[in-house]
């Protein structure tokens, strides 16, 4: 599975989400857009939006995401 989260420094739901990710060791990598134009830009661009955090999970897209969120699509593809 590969992984990719947007966050910013100040959201804390991006740091409930990247929490959910370690404690389920889940391997991740985190691209930080505060104060990064390139990852900021690649977030919107593949977005189309400028909230954070964003998901990738095997090329499914959670925009402007939860820990929640990101916890059931876990459970429904480990599932299928």
């Amino acid at each position: 599975m590969t992984v990719t989260v947007w966050t910013k420094t100040w959201c804390g739901w991006c740091d409930e989400v990247v929490d959910l990710l370690k404690s389920r060791g889940i391997a991740f990598e985190e691209r930080r857009v505060t104060g990064n134009q390139d990852h900021y830009d690649e977030m919107v661009r593949i977005s189309r939006q400028s909230k954070a955090p964003v998901v990738d999970i095997d090329g499914h897209l959670l925009i402007d995401t939860d820990a929640d969120e990101v916890a059931d699509y876990l459970d429904k593809i480990a599932t299928a």
